[in-house]
């Protein structure tokens, strides 16, 4: 959140119009207007006035300053608006909790992130036995792990397109030489259905990557890699679906991504009527794992959707 977003937000909450901020501190509302919009900076002394005027801690609106407890705590605020962070006592201490959802931006990507510093925090955390050097050595190379961030991640995906790209070209011959594309979005969804009937272990979602909305299916890359033949081809059908969906017009994405700690498989698209799609499949799962579960029910709904969803792909382009 830069300065001037900091100035509306609390401008807003007090209820005054720039105009009325303005008069306040000697100021005309054009002056404010231009604060907000990061076109100028107020010097530290009218920033004292602004926040004064506006019934804040000055710390909110200055820059972090991360020697300053009071600093801190107001940075950690920042935090829980944009990302949902918060601390939950667990015992003596404190543990920090990300929340995920709508009202957060890319809070998903901030656990994948703190998820890789922990692993690698604790892959390198001195050990009572190493030697001088061996302990010199490990902080060397986490400092730098910390230093070069996200870089190392981006290599870790990067190391692992190679994989999946093996994973597919050995995969591929699994598929039946006779197979056609699919058209609908119902075939689409029986060949997720394939997968669950099978016991396949994926996840799906529906998450906010690269600041768009998308219909997000994650699988194991190691898992797939040391699967059985017969597993390994239903993923290559389900995943020949989504190129069929790519090759009528739909913004499909793969990649491999670390999830909570693993290198998943990542296919992922945009388009509205999967992820429509996608929340009506969530749901159902949330019904068969209910105490309140019956078959017959589960069953009859998975056949409404497919009938919801017999529809052909290309008028959803």
């Amino acid at each position: 959140m830069t300065l001037g977003d900091k100035i509306r937000k609390y401008r807003t909450l007090k209820g005054l119009t720039q105009a009325q901020l303005g008069s306040m501190v000697k100021l005309t509302g054009d002056r404010i207007r231009q604060y907000e919009n990061d076109v100028r900076k107020p010097k530290d002394g009218k920033l004292m006035e602004i926040a004064d005027a506006l019934e804040i801690n000055p710390t909110t609106l200055f820059e972090p300053d991360y020697n300053n407890p009071n600093s801190v705590m107001h940075t950690f605020f920042e935090l829980e608006d944009i990302y949902g962070m918060r601390f939950e006592k667990v015992g003596d201490t404190y543990q920090l909790v990300f929340s995920k959802g709508e009202d957060y931006q890319n809070s998903n990507w901030l656990m994948e992130g703190i998820t890789a510093w922990t692993n690698k925090r604790n892959e390198l955390q001195p050990d009572i036995n190493d030697s001088a050097e061996t302990i010199t050595n490990k902080k060397e190379r986490y400092a730098l792990w910390k230093a070069r961030y996200p870089y190392n991640w981006g290599e870790e995906i990067a190391n692992n397109f190679a994989f999946v790209q093996k994973l597919n070209e050995e995969s591929s011959s699994l598929l039946p030489s006779g197979r056609q594309p699919i058209t609908r979005f119902s075939e689409f969804y029986h060949s997720l259905l394939s997968l669950e009937d099978a016991g396949i272990k994926y996840t799906l979602s529906v998450d906010e990557i690269m600041s768009r909305r998308s219909a997000t299916f994650y699988i194991k890359l190691d898992y797939i890699m040391n699967s059985s033949d017969e597993i390994k081809k239903l993923y290559m059908e389900f995943r020949q679906c989504w190129y069929d969906m790519k090759e009528i017009g739909i913004e499909i994405h793969e990649s491999p991504v670390p999830l909570n700690g693993n290198m998943n498989i990542l296919l992922y698209s945009d388009n509205i009527q999967l992820i429509t799609l996608f929340h009506a499949h969530m749901r159902h799962l949330e019904e068969k794992n209910s105490p309140m579960y019956d078959e017959n029910m589960y069953k009859a709904a998975i056949e409404d959707t497919l009938r919801i969803f017999n529809i052909p792909i290309e008028e959803y382009i």
